[in-house]
């Protein structure tokens, strides 16, 4: 099959579930979301069958006759078993934790209780897989790109039977997410099959959780530029200090020397033993710094570069912040800051001076078509 003509498809096939089985963040299966069709041992057991019944009727043999007909009848009732196993399947997603692109993210599933039959479960063994790739957002390093292919790998989750066990554990389902370039992404759908019980019938279901995730870059060792940040005058210092609404950090106590400021005071110390201490915070000894990266460097290089200081300096715990081609990040410290500066990374977009220079070249190009159609005239 030509490859335009199975992305069409493709595009349709994706059209149609969304208006039957919308994105939800949490799915309770019912007739509309559930396909289901004999699986291969199915198709040979009916084959089986039809060919009992042939020979049976051929040689007038009524015992052929009734195991065809016995066979049949396990087919029907398998039918009518694996559907209504898998119709109390019921899935929520929790948020994807962000991930770098050259390691494995996860989209955990967590099986909770279906609305229609809550002391019912689905049992057997679920296999799951990726049904289409992952759709890049506009905020994205790859917001050019169509879309991004993810490995069609099928996993198997094999689910606890909490009927027979009398429990009410929730089971979680983590769902491997291997995404290799770096940016935000709204995932895609995911195809849910079960055979159970006797393996005759194959049903499936496609859902779409609603879920986006950030792909960090991957950490790579490069040529970072550090610039301190100039500090302030001894007048900021003492304005910043008699900031009663500042969000220093409690450093350490220290003895009270005349001219310090009274709400540096720790009054505790001074009403219990008559100690006179003043409180110091981490703030006003701390240096902050920028990082950047000389403009002559790839943007990839500069991105995995800034990634991994970003990292190795908030192992440190020290301040820092970011300026790179528009991203200019405060410098801070702290998990809160690392995450903002990897996120801001990762949705850096590589291709808008490519799109600038092609919409100029483009320009450029018709502006000369022009001229030389009205020197033709």
């Amino acid at each position: 099959m030509p490859a335009s003509l199975s992305n069409y498809l493709q595009r349709r096939l994706l059209k149609w579930l969304d208006r039957r089985v919308p994105a939800s963040h949490e799915h309770h299966l019912n007739v509309n979301s559930i396909f289901i069709l004999p699986s291969g041992f199915g198709w040979s057991f009916i084959i089986l069958s039809l060919c009992l019944f042939l020979l049976g009727t051929n040689y007038q043999n009524n015992l052929m006759l009734l195991l065809s007909y016995l066979c049949l009848s396990i087919m029907l009732l398998t039918l009518f078993y694996t559907h209504q196993n898998f119709a109390r399947l019921a899935l929520k997603a929790t948020p994807p934790s962000p991930f770098h692109c050259n390691l494995q993210g996860e989209l955990q599933l967590q099986v909770i209780p279906h609305a229609a039959a809550p002391t019912k479960t689905c049992n057997g063994v679920l296999a799951i897989k990726w049904l289409n790739t992952v759709r890049p957002m506009d905020t994205t390093a790859n917001a050019s790109n169509e879309n991004i292919s993810v490995a069609q790998q099928t996993y198997s989750f094999s689910l606890n039977d909490n009927e027979a066990a009398g429990t009410k554990q929730t089971q979680t389902l983590s769902v491997p997410l291997p995404i290799p370039v770096r940016g935000r992404f709204a995932l895609g759908r995911l195809t849910i099959a079960c055979d159970f019980p006797l393996g005759l019938y194959k049903c499936w279901t496609h859902l779409d959780f609603d879920q986006q995730v950030t792909v960090y870059a991957k950490p790579q060792e490069g040529p970072v530029t550090v610039n301190k940040v100039a500090s302030s005058n001894e007048s900021d210092n003492v304005s910043q200090v008699n900031d009663l609404t500042s969000n220093e950090d409690f450093y350490a106590l220290n003895d009270y020397e005349v001219g310090q400021p009274l709400n540096r005071v720790s009054w505790k110390h001074v009403a219990k033993n008559g100690n006179w201490v003043s409180k110091s915070f981490t703030s006003l000894q701390s240096d902050s710094f920028v990082l950047s990266v000389p403009s002559n460097i790839d943007v990839e290089t500069a991105v995995s570069a800034l990634t991994y200081a970003t990292l190795s300096w908030t192992g440190a715990d020290r301040v820092f912040g970011i300026q790179y081609k528009g991203l200019n990040i405060a410098p801070a410290h702290g998990v809160k800051q690392m995450h903002e500066c990897l996120s801001a990374l990762a949705c850096l977009n590589s291709h808008s001076s490519q799109a600038s220079s092609t919409l100029n070249k483009t320009v450029s190009t018709s502006s000369i078509k022009n001229e030389k159609a009205r020197s033709t005239k």
